[in-house]
Parts: C-alpha cells; sequence; structure tokens
C-alpha cells in the first residue's frame, strides 16, 4: 500500500519557503526562491498526467534551475546552495535515468522527483533562517563583519 501526501502539503511548503525568501531572505535566497517558483510552474503546465514517459517539460525546468542553484553555489560564500545544487542535481539525473531506462516505473520517477525537489526546498529554507537570524544578530549586536553571512571561504 502506498500513501500520497495530499497536494496541498507541497504547495504549503512552496509558500512558506519562498514567502520566507522574499521576506527576510538575502538575494542569494531571493533569486534560489524564484527559480524555485518559476521551474514548478514551468513544471505544472508542461507536465504529462498521464506519466507515460519522461516529464520533458520538467526536465527542462529542473535543468534551467540545477544551473541557476549551481551558478549561485559557485558565487556563494555560504554552504546551503551546495546543497540545493546537489539535491537538484539529483532531480536531474532521476530524469536521465527514465530516458536511459524505460523500466524506471512512473511511481519511483515521481516519488524520487518529489523526495529530492523537497530537500531542495529544506536548502533554501535553512538559506532563509540563518540569513534571517545572522541579520538579528547583527541588529542586536551593532557589530559589522568583515564578511557578512560567510560561513565557507
Amino acid at each position: 500500500m502506498h500513501y500520497v501526501l495530499p497536494a496541498w502539503v507541497g504547495l504549503a511548503i512552496t509558500i512558506v519557503v519562498c514567502g520566507g525568501a522574499f521576506w527576510k531572505g538575502g538575494r542569494e535566497e531571493q533569486a534560489a526562491a524564484g527559480g524555485l517558483l518559476l521551474s514548478w510552474v514551468a513544471t505544472l503546465i508542461l507536465r504529462d498526467p498521464k506519466w507515460l514517459g519522461p516529464q520533458w517539460g520538467a526536465f527542462a525546468a529542473d535543468s534551467c534551475l540545477l544551473l541557476l542553484l549551481t551558478a549561485i553555489a559557485l558565487r556563494s560564500q555560504r554552504f546551503w546552495p551546495l546543497f540545493a545544487a546537489a539535491f537538484q542535481l539529483l532531480c536531474v539525473v532521476i530524469h536521465f535515468a527514465r530516458i536511459l531506462d524505460p523500466g524506471v516505473r512512473a511511481w519511483a520517477y515521481a516519488t524520487g522527483q518529489v523526495i529530492f525537489s523537497q530537500w531542495v526546498f529544506f536548502a533554501v529554507g535553512v538559506g532563509v533562517f540563518t540569513h534571517w537570524r545572522r541579520d538579528r544578530q547583527m541588529a542586536a549586536t551593532d557589530a559589522p563583519t568583515t564578511v557578512p553571512g560567510a560561513t565557507r571561504r
């Protein structure tokens, strides 16, 4: 027996993470959230509801999002974009698996996409939280740092 999450769970996660990114996030978080929203909408519009073969529209949207998250990760001094890009890479690899092996069932294909895309949202959510926390700490201490928000070099 398969347990299926209600559709509103994914919508709620999208609203909370992307809304938080636009409200309390920095430029990186906002760019990632914008890319997530565009990819999410493109996937909804372009998907094949029958799931008979590879989801070419979702593949294109996920590939574009991977490029955006990789660019953010390469320019950022923080860790969360690395994880977001890595999870998005797994989403794209799942598309390749379905393209190369038609024996991959639709259930496994869709489940893998949902799991790893939720981890992308989680990584962006961590980025929003750490940005918000850092801004609160800086406001409380009024101590400027040399590189605000840097967690890696």
